[in-house]
């Protein structure tokens, strides 16, 4: 009797890498999508889309965004934008309020979800009323620790200290 030997299936590993690293790139992009139409929902443009926005400047003490046509817009209600970290030219992060609550965009180009983002932006947290631990992230789905957090402190759009 005879016996066929079954030979193993050539292992495609590079394939299945390229595979999961689509679908998470697709996966990521979604997330952004959704985040950016909430910020056009809650903190919109004079003039175009957040998910339009190519960089952001704070200008005086106003938030410009510059979109990739050169063109500009500020937020329709600039009284929205509370504060940075780092430079106006190249800040670190925005802090955002509205009805009380703050959102921080976090922007980083060189991030894991920065890179990937033409305004380089690497994550979107909200102040939550959570008593323990106040902040959520919107890119990872997950609350974020305080204690990572810290107490953070910003500069205003006047230059003074804003703390939350």
């Amino acid at each position: 009797m005879t016996t066929l030997a079954t030979s193993p299936q050539p292992i495609q590993i590079d394939h299945d890498i390229t595979m999961i690293t689509q679908l998470n790139d697709s996966h990521v992009k979604q997330i952004m999508d959704y985040s950016k139409g909430f910020l056009d929902k809650t903190f919109p443009l004079a003039h175009g889309s957040h998910k339009a926005v190519a960089s952001y400047v704070v200008y005086y003490q106003q938030l410009l965004a510059f979109f990739v046509d050169g063109s500009t817009s500020g937020l329709a209600d600039p009284a929205q934008f509370i504060g940075l970290n780092g430079h106006r030219e190249a800040p670190e992060s925005l802090l955002l309020q509205n009805q009380g609550r703050h959102v921080e965009l976090i922007l980083n180009k060189s991030g894991s979800q920065g890179q990937r983002d033409q305004a380089g932006v690497d994550d979107i947290q909200l102040q939550t009323t959570d008593p323990v631990c106040h902040w959520f992230s919107m890119i990872t789905g997950r609350q974020v620790s305080c204690r990572c957090r810290g107490d953070k402190s910003f500069t205003a759009k006047d230059g003074s200290t804003y703390q939350i």
